[in-house]
């Protein structure tokens, strides 16, 4: 007869729905977990402790309230060795096993196994020599974030899209294949793990990259997936240094994917990144992921609170460097203070391009690659155009539109023109005013971008009420365009 600490504990699947339950794993409340499963799976704590890791003693201490559980890893392996569904992981705060029924091993992913390029590329109808979009090779999301985060300079929708044509599966095969990289983290050398952390990092940084340039659908399975494995090498017993640095690529993908979530409408997986970020910025001793994740959070609100989120977001800026993530918390705070008329918008505007003076955007965070002069003077037009400076924002528009490159993501550009079409709209400026605003809508159409498409809410306001037949045409035409975003599947 096996001992009592080597039967297996099988939680019964209605227990994850109880309302206690919920409560615990909302609150990260370990303790209580452990006495819902003693008392309605009906075993013992060392039984507990031998699914999880533990000690028959620890779980005592965890069950009476006398030790707490912090740390990501743990929290994985409390989900893993209870065998704890994706709602209750997610609850948790931890990333779901399975999306959009595919299930994610815990295995390295091999390539081939995220978002074709072929899928990717046809998003657009762009033609890069002799290829069509749709004779594109079949390379997935995760390889193609890696080569991209390890390019040093800017990177714009054209040469995603070279980088992604180029890789045929036989070249891609060449190439030191990170995933083979992690399987030897997972059993190698010190040499080995390092070499694997970098390469996530870079990974890290190239979904961010990619994030500008594609549509947010596009990026989901892959980067959770990415999430995934970090998930699954922060188990591997790393030196600490090497630990922490994991833990921070872990929360600089987990607010990217949190914000990605919230762009295709899932709220409840936007709220578990969100959480998951929160825990690898203190188990990484890096605070400021958590000034990313309210940043991004800021855009869900308008007006005070999403002042109150920039203002949260600032807490957590270190008092010197981190130029770049200062410069667009400041940019936020005056678009946002303006538009509840405060004129000290305009200082803040002054701050904000100091801080972008003194900024190494594609060298500080991975989340600040996005931070360029054409985003910086997006900034500054709709400050304009939220204190109604309508002369200064038709002066300022095509200062910003000459910012922005044409061959980069769409989604800076919709909201300039938006900005632009509003101001013209406001001073009677009808037809310029239609031009711009129809070019803001099929911009923001092709970026697929619930930001972008927020950034329209100025142009309806403003063509609300008029008789003219375009106007009339170009605001319904928004309206159905909402309507069918709201609609898309994910």
């Amino acid at each position: 007869m096996p001992a009592d600490g080597a039967e297996p504990v099988v939680v019964p699947a209605d227990l994850w729905e109880r309302p206690e339950m919920h409560v615990a794993l909302t609150n990260r409340d370990i303790g209580h977990l452990f006495r819902l499963v003693r008392q309605y799976a009906g075993v013992s704590q060392t039984r507990i402790g031998v699914a999880v890791g533990f000690s028959q003693g620890k779980v005592s201490e965890y069950m009476k309230g006398k030790a707490q559980v912090t740390a990501l890893d743990v929290f994985e392996r409390i989900a893993e060795g209870l065998g704890m569904p994706d709602r209750a992981r997610m609850m948790l705060g931890l990333a779901p096993r399975i999306l959009t029924g595919t299930a994610l091993p815990r295995t390295p992913i091999p390539p081939g196994d995220g978002t074709p390029a072929s899928g990717l590329l046809s998003v657009e109808q762009v033609v890069i020599g002799s290829h069509q979009p749709d004779d594109a090779c079949d390379v997935d999301v995760l390889t193609l974030a890696w080569i991209v985060g390890r390019l040093d300079e800017h990177m714009d929708r054209r040469t995603m899209l070279l980088i992604a044509a180029g890789l045929t599966a036989e070249s891609a095969a060449s190439i030191t294949n990170p995933w083979e990289r992690l399987t030897l983290a997972l059993s190698g050398s010190r040499a080995d793990q390092e070499d694997t952390v970098e390469r996530l990092e870079a990974r890290t940084v190239g979904f961010h990259r990619l994030e500008e340039v594609m549509p947010a659908r596009s990026l989901y399975q892959g980067l959770t997936a990415h999430l995934n494995e970090l998930s699954t090498l922060l188990h591997a017993g790393l030196p600490d240094r090497l630990r922490r640095r994991l833990a921070a690529t872990t929360g600089e993908a987990a607010v990217l994917a949190s914000w990605i979530a919230w762009e295709i409408k899932q709220p409840s997986q936007s709220a578990a990144f969100d959480r998951i970020a929160a825990l690898a910025a203190r188990e990484s001793g890096h605070p400021i992921i958590q000034a990313c994740a309210y940043a991004y959070r800021s855009y869900a609100t308008r007006g005070g609170p999403a002042l109150q989120n920039i203002r949260l977001a600032q807490q957590y800026l270190p008092a010197e460097g981190d130029n770049a993530t200062r410069a667009w918390l400041l940019a936020r705070e005056a678009e946002e203070l303006a538009g509840l008329g405060d004129r000290q918008a305009l200082t803040l505007l002054e701050q904000a391009r100091e801080a972008y003076g003194d900024a190494r955007p594609h060298r500080e965070r991975a989340w600040t690659r996005f931070l360029d002069p054409g985003r910086m003077a997006a900034y500054r037009l709709s400050t304009y155009v939220n204190l109604g400076d309508e002369q200064r924002v038709i002066d300022e528009g095509q200062t910003a539109l000459n910012a922005l490159s044409h061959e980069t993501d769409h989604k800076k550009i919709a909201a300039v023109h938006a900005d632009i079409a509003a101001a013209q709209l406001r001073i009677g400026d009808l037809n310029e005013g239609i031009t711009s605003g129809r070019l803001a809508l099929e911009t923001a159409q092709r970026t697929e971008s619930r930001w972008a498409f927020q950034q329209l809410a100025g142009v309806e306001k403003a063509l609300t009420g008029k008789r003219d037949p375009s106007a009339r045409e170009l605001l319904a035409a928004i309206n159905s365009a909402h309507r069918s975003l709201s609609q898309s599947p994910v």
